[in-house]
């Protein structure tokens, strides 16, 4: 049951049922009728081929995957949207950190970077350095409305704060995936007032993978007005420094047995130095105009990224990650998508964004949202399509970030439709609902989903849980995410695109825009931009 209202007014009920009964509208039917599983297939083809090199951002791969969606715009009658054609440029900053001079200082001990502490780039100042006094904040969370605030009994203005990583279990699904996200924990310390944070990671392979990657670089985006925002963690505006540690390191200063925040006996400084490498990509936007007067300065945006990981370690003697799933079927249904809006008439518009840099901390998605194609305040609702993991049949849907606001109610319409089942998140662990583009358009106040693959087989002894396990501990973010039709089941996909469409559908043609749940955490941190 949603927290805050239990109810859904009878004018939504109506619309709802109305909506049901226009999906038997002949256009509509005719459209369904076409979605065509080869032409989804071809597009997978295409974009997971070892000629687009695993389609990096700034590489020629990228670019033919960005002509290729180009083509298929222009070949479906969609319209640019873009500020250059179809194109919406967008500057990507690479920002490493200066490992030689980079050192954290505790109580006058000397750590550089390396085996112990790693800092993060700073992407709005080359050098940056801080010291104060430490605080133990638990994991760093703000939360009263789960009666939980690690911050409501010290003062941190000025200090350095200590944090531990991910949050608690018992908190919902949704929160617990974004109270977890590092770079959350960091706005919650800036807004208190902290000069620096440092991040404990309990997981030495994390740790070692996140000083690697500050050593390589993280990634941000330069907004029209030379403004910069982050993708990845980032030194937040206002603090000094943001550094990570061995979460050993500080065994003889914290007691993690012992509850609630406190200061410590600890002096800390920090000083790093960024440097910089900006690299061109480009955001893909179509559109298609809706038929009311008033209604069709309103949009719905369908949204994918284009781009994987390029060429990286080799596995098995192939060092080319295609990105199959990730996200060349996403890309490949999204366009599959856009051709049925060419079919019907809704009353709002239609966006189609096909994003760059998802994987570098969806940097195209938040730029988007940061530089909108359209007037702010005007995009309604996002549908993401990232990774659908089309390997068994569909017979059940996670629509992650829905139930957060009335877009569940289209959602229901739709599965109920297309006969699917609806269930809850079922690895609320793997904070799936942060990690893909749908949560910059949360973070600007935007309803937003992204429809996952349920657990529901028809075949009792076969446990769909572990084949999707197995299958993301051996493919995911590897070589051999690549094209093989025994990976991939494209009546699954056909049923994915009619149901994110006519979910879509709904909304471009309701009288209402959706709204937050009332009391919703997500409707009231972000909804009121």
């Amino acid at each position: 049951m949603l927290r805050g209202a239990c109810f859904v007014s009878l004018m939504i009920l109506q619309s709802l049922w109305i909506h049901a009964q226009n999906f038997k509208n002949k256009d509509l039917q005719s459209a369904l009728k076409s979605v065509d599983t080869m032409r989804i297939r071809e597009r997978v083809i295409f974009l997971s081929h070892d000629s687009l090199r695993g389609r990096k951002p700034g590489s020629p791969g990228f670019q033919m995957a960005v002509d290729f969606a180009i083509a298929q715009f222009k070949s479906m009658g969609i319209e640019p949207k873009g500020d250059d054609g179809y194109l919406q440029h967008v500057i990507i900053r690479s920002a490493r950190v200066d490992t030689a001079i980079s050192k954290v200082v505790i109580n006058g001990k000397t750590f550089h970077y390396g085996k112990q502490v790693a800092l993060y780039p700073d992407m709005n100042h080359d050098q940056n350095s801080g010291n104060g006094k430490a605080v133990w904040v638990g994991y760093g969370i703000s939360a009263p409305h789960l009666g939980h605030d690690d911050y409501a009994s010290v003062d941190v203005k000025g200090k350095i704060v200590i944090i531990r990583s991910g949050a608690p279990l018992t908190f919902p699904a949704s929160e617990l995936a974004h109270f977890t996200n590092f770079s959350i924990k960091g706005d919650i310390a800036a807004a208190h007032g902290a000069a620096g944070i440092i991040l404990l990671e309990e997981n030495p392979a994390e740790f070692l993978y996140t000083a690697d990657v500050n050593r390589k670089g993280v990634y941000g985006f330069v907004n029209k007005d030379g403004s910069v925002g982050s993708g990845r963690l980032s030194v937040a505006p206002g603090l000094k420094f943001i550094a990570v540690a061995n979460a050993g390191l500080f065994d003889e200063y914290i007691d993690h047995e012992r509850a609630g925040s406190r200061e410590l006996n600890l002096e800390i400084s920090a000083a790093s130095k960024t440097l910089y490498r900006d690299i061109k990509s480009f955001n893909v936007v179509g559109w298609i105009q809706g038929t009311d007067p008033v209604l069709k300065n309103e949009y719905v945006i369908h949204t994918a990224h284009l781009d994987h990981l390029g060429v990286g370690k080799p596995i098995r003697n192939d060092s080319i990650y295609n990105g199959a799933h990730d996200n060349a079927s996403g890309t490949a249904c999204a366009l599959e998508i856009a051709g049925l809006y060419k079919q019907v008439k809704t009353k709002r518009s239609i966006l189609i964004a096909i994003v760059t840099g998802e994987e570098m901390g969806l940097v195209g998605s938040r730029f988007l949202v940061a530089n909108p194609p359209v007037p702010k305040g005007s995009i309604v609702a996002d549908i993401n399509t990232d990774m659908p993991t089309l390997i068994a049949p569909m017979l059940s849907i996670e629509p992650l970030g829905a139930k957060h606001s009335t877009l569940i109610n289209q959602v229901n319409v739709a599965a109920k439709y297309l006969n699917l089942e609806v269930q809850d998140d079922h690895m609320p662990d793997q904070v799936r609902f942060v990690r893909s583009d749908q949560y910059s358009f949360i973070r600007m106040g935007i309803p937003a989903l992204h429809v996952k693959f349920g657990l529901k087989t028809s075949n009792p002894g076969f446990n769909l849980r572990k084949h999707i396990d197995v299958w993301t501990e051996t493919h995911y973010h590897k070589p051999s995410d690549e094209f093989r039709d025994t990976s991939f089941n494209f009546a699954s996909a056909a049923t994915y695109v009619k149901l994110n469409f006519l979910i879509g559908y709904q909304v471009a043609n309701s009288s209402q825009r959706p709204a937050w749940v009332k009391g919703d955490f997500f409707g009231e941190t972000f909804g009121k931009k």
